[in-house]
């Protein structure tokens, strides 16, 4: 008979399932969240400049990854960056808690 412990362990499957789930929402917010939002709180914050547009941030961010612009790859894998960094601290905050 399997013990409580064994049935409440997500199985491989269900873990790469909700690997490649969080993975594709951070992408998605990186590709089509993120420049929207950098546009609005810098139009708030600072006021908007004359010619600038929702889709011209847009142009610009695609743009640069054209050229290799390393603003550009940080905005859009940006998301995608901290949800690994938060992957990375939590298996070492779980490793650490083995090791005591």
């Amino acid at each position: 008979m399997p013990s409580t412990k064994d049935s409440q362990e997500p199985g491989p499957a269900r873990r790469w399932s909700r690997e490649l789930w969080l993975s594709g929402i951070a992408l998605v917010t990186g590709f089509a969240v993120l420049p929207a939002l950098i546009f609005f709180v810098g139009a708030t914050a600072l006021g908007r400049y004359e010619g600038a547009t929702a889709f011209g941030i847009y142009r610009s961010v695609y743009g640069g990854l054209t050229r290799g612009s390393m603003a550009s790859w940080l905005v859009l894998l940006g998301p995608y960056g901290l949800y690994l960094l938060f992957r990375g601290f939590k298996a070492c905050w779980r490793a650490s808690t083995k090791w005591a």
